[in-house]
């Protein structure tokens, strides 16, 4: 799936609190009310994991009742900007974009809160990253926090135990190298080395997993942030489309029209059923996974010298006009703490603090957690190349299924992609 960047933006120079109107009481403070109150909460759907923090944050907090309301992801998007504006906002919503709210001056900065409540130590910089604005309030990964992280998706590989040991694949591989040879031997025993599903672009993910594992997470964000000067054209993105140009060629996908033609679930089903050693995708996709194979199914960062991965997470920001901003601090604590975390990956999501999380060995779920301690640990969680402007998961869609069909090549990818991005961010 098109991963959507959950990022928002800020008021600029707007002392704490004067952005909601409201006065002295609401100075930041890690102590909070014992009235009753109600905090409001607006998301999309599902929000099974949202919810399933505010009953344990009501527990905690008997005081405070939790209302999340949840509309479909395209009518939230679309009326977010009026709900934050409006006399009705919520204390607490999701974010899904970044430079109407900038604009717009919805959003509380969240420095204070950060340093009043440790995030800017206990959250890894490069997961702040995308929930940071610079001083012009549209270009990402700055200093001015102005949304909380609290859920991960991370992009690795999965793989079938049974027919990766039949072919002779005794470990997972931690070199390209390595993992051509893998494929090698996997399409020798007879089997599908890669299961793939390319009807709404997922070959970015292949092209992205094998660059970023070769020049680092920090590298991908710039250009995904819109960073002046960036260009898609580098010798780790040319290694990424040349291998899906070499794999294919080689027989390592399914046929062409059946990849351009499956979609991410389809992909899913088929490499359940047995089609495939390995399978480039996120975690969203492990309880389908972990449901029909098992302990049959393993996962591993992609292979490389940086342990990275593909993905992002779901953000929180709180409105310019909540109520009770203290409050909704101490619910997006609350969200990122080791009290929510099992709460969070029982809805099939990573959550900040994975330290409580404790697997049976050998189990999908803990080959999850470990690549997302490994990507965590290297600061190498990065955002998805599909997210680097409004229009680019679209061009990813057209460019690598012509790519993958012969209607394209690697230079003409090149082309396309850095042409969306400066047509988005300027030169």
């Amino acid at each position: 799936m098109a991963l959507a960047a959950t990022t928002a933006l800020l008021l600029a120079g707007c002392a704490p609190g004067a952005a909601s109107g409201e006065g002295t009481q609401n100075k930041p403070t890690k102590t909070i009310t014992s009235d009753k109150i109600t905090l409001t909460v607006a998301t999309d759907t599902p929000a099974e994991v949202t919810m399933a923090v505010a009953k344990l944050f009501e527990k905690a907090h008997p005081n405070i009742t939790v209302k999340v309301d949840a509309t479909g992801y395209e009518s939230f998007v679309a009326g977010e900007p009026l709900l934050l504006a409006s006399n009705h906002s919520p204390d607490l919503a999701l974010v899904n974009g970044v430079a109407n709210m900038a604009k717009d001056h919805l959003l509380r900065p969240l420095n204070d809160y950060a340093k009043l409540y440790g995030w800017d130590k206990s959250i890894s910089k490069i997961s702040l990253a995308p929930n940071s604005v610079e001083s012009d309030l549209v270009t990402l990964g700055g200093d001015k926090l102005v949304a909380l992280p609290l859920t991960y998706y991370e992009v690795g590989v999965y793989y079938n135990k049974k027919l990766a040991a039949a072919a002779g694949i005794t470990k997972p591989p931690t070199t390209l190298e390595e993992f051509n040879a893998d494929l090698a031997k996997a399409k020798a025993a007879g089997e599908l080395p890669i299961q793939f599903g390319n009807q709404q672009g997922h070959g970015s993910f292949t092209i992205q997993e094998v660059a970023q594992a070769i020049s680092g997470a920090k590298v991908a964000d710039d250009w995904i942030f819109g960073k002046k000067g960036q260009t898609f054209d580098t010798a780790a993105n040319r290694t990424g489309v040349q291998t899906m140009i070499d794999w294919n060629a080689k027989g390592y996908f399914p046929p062409v029209t059946q990849v351009n033609g499956t979609n991410l679930a389809g992909a899913v089903s088929n490499f359940v059923a047995g089609q495939g050693v390995f399978f480039i995708d996120g975690n969203w996709d492990s309880t389908t996974i972990a449901k029909g194979m098992g302990d049959n199914a393993g996962f591993f960062v992609f292979p490389g010298p940086h342990p990275v991965a593909a993905g992002g997470s779901t953000s929180y920001a709180i409105s310019a006009k909540a109520k009770h901003p203290n409050e909704a601090a101490a619910f997006l604590d609350f969200f990122a703490s080791s009290a929510s975390a099992q709460a969070i990956y029982d809805n099939g999501v990573l959550p900040n603090d994975v330290s409580s999380l404790h697997p049976t060995k050998g189990t999908l779920n803990a080959d999850l957690i470990a690549a997302f301690r490994r990507v965590i640990d290297a600061d190498g969680l990065s955002n998805a190349y599909a997210n680097a402007s409004p229009s680019m998961n679209t061009t990813f869609t057209q460019q690598t299924q012509e790519l993958l069909a012969g209607k394209t090549d690697l230079e003409g990818l090149l082309t396309a992609v850095q042409a969306d991005w400066t047509a988005a961010h300027g030169s």
